[in-house]
């Protein structure tokens, strides 16, 4: 039994040390570019200029982490169950639902912070969302981010620790993604969604689901706020009815949300996985390793640096 939890130990150090090369690889390429497009920032215009450094993450650094992640023996999912047109739109209202609780309870945590040090709250991701054109927000929120975050959160994680416990994977994506957003703001909702799309690809082998339900997430929470907020500039009294509407869509999501939970909580299950991690040993397993120390020591740093 030892030197299976090994095994899975140093799965899980790899997968660790993988997303740490990412996001190191990923943060040095867009410093990188953005000092070497500011010369011509003016020329390019902001929309662009911003589009530009985010999608400078990715061509260096997805290769590097693919390369480490490949290390790791793959042993995916065997089960192939379709989401169906129902289920996939209950998934989605859940979704939603849990990307505002998780955005509040953000909120409301920096709101104390804030409050404690004195010191003003400001979201730069909101900040940044609210200056970008919606144009760019499309190409880097709504299409790039989701694809290549679904792969490497969710494809090629569970594909290679999921055998070793469903939903300690699934805690791990979770707990991975929300770390990788690098601030308290995205932190909870992040992790609830990241949960979510864990278990939607688990239970359906298919990465476009999470994919798709990603990008629908990342559109009702940039793109939609920005086209309302724009047009309330230009029409303040109908722009306001719409904001209005929208906040009432949003709130009858968390609620609704909520009641498909509890109502579907019966068919929220796992496979128990004959290699799994015992229960009084996971921590130690797949949390205290090498790699996913690092991670997690460099995402608090991002975290109080930010």
């Amino acid at each position: 039994m030892d030197a299976e939890l090994t095994r899975i130990r140093k799965s899980y150090s790899r997968m660790g040390m993988a997303y740490l090369v990412f996001f190191i690889t990923a943060t040095l390429s867009q410093l990188a570019v953005m000092a070497g497009l500011a010369g011509i920032r003016d020329s390019l215009g902001e929309g662009l200029y911003t589009l530009l450094g985010l999608l400078s993450m990715y061509p260096a650094a997805f290769p590097l982490c693919w390369l480490i992640v490949r290390t790791v023996p793959k042993r995916g999912p065997s089960w192939q169950f379709a989401a169906g047109g129902k289920r996939f739109a209950a998934i989605f209202v859940i979704s939603l639902g849990a990307m505002l609780t998780g955005n509040l309870i953000g909120q409301i945590l920096m709101m104390v912070v804030s409050v404690l040090t004195r010191q003003p709250m400001i979201n730069d991701v909101q900040q940044l969302i609210l200056e970008m054109e919606p144009w760019s927000i499309l190409i880097a929120a709504v299409i790039v981010a989701p694809i290549l975050e679904e792969l490497l959160f969710r494809k090629f994680l569970l594909d290679r620790v999921a055998c070793y416990g469903q939903l300690t994977a699934v805690l791990m994506s979770g707990v991975l993604f929300a770390l990788a957003h690098g601030n308290f703001y995205q932190f909870f909702y992040a992790f609830a969604l990241g949960v979510i799309f864990a278990y939607v690809y688990l239970r359906t082998g298919r990465i476009r689901y999470t994919i798709l339900l990603h990008m629908m997430v990342n559109f009702s929470g940039s793109i939609v706020p920005v086209l309302l907020l724009r047009y309330m500039e230009q029409n303040q009294i109908l722009g306001s009815l719409l904001v209005l509407g929208w906040y009432v869509i949003l709130f009858a999501a968390v609620v609704g949300g909520i009641v498909l939970l509890i109502v579907g909580r019966r068919q929220i299950w796992f496979y128990r996985m004959p290699r799994r991690v015992p229960a009084g040993r996971w921590i130690m397993t797949v949390c205290v390793n090498a790699g996913v120390l690092l991670f997690v020591a460099y995402s608090v740093l991002s975290f109080i640096m930010l």
